[in-house]
């Protein structure tokens, strides 16, 4: 099992990744939708907020359960940004 520190990492990256690529993206894309792009950044940062509060608390877990719920905020993590990927390529289509 991945460490929470690793487990943070990961999500950090993501997470960078994905607002730098909106951001890259208003940029080079003429009329693009600006309000749509800042919502998504903004869904990005609130669920990065979560994670790591999540991930804090798991540190407060039992010690049987600790490695469950960063398990389960690992799972999240890949979910949440397959949805991302997913909104961002349809910011794409709707130009």
């Amino acid at each position: 099992m991945a460490s929470k520190r690793q487990l943070k990492g990961d999500i950090t990256f993501i997470v960078k990744e994905m607002v730098s690529e909106c951001i890259a993206y208003t940029m080079m894309v003429p009329n693009v939708d600006i309000k749509a792009t800042e919502d998504l950044i903004n869904d990005i940062l609130d669920y990065y907020g979560k994670a790591l509060a999540d991930i804090n608390a798991a540190r407060k877990a039992v010690a049987g359960e600790r490695g469950d719920n960063l398990k389960a905020i690992r799972n999240d993590a890949r979910q949440k940004a397959a949805e991302f990927v997913g909104r961002m390529a349809k910011l794409s289509e709707s130009k």
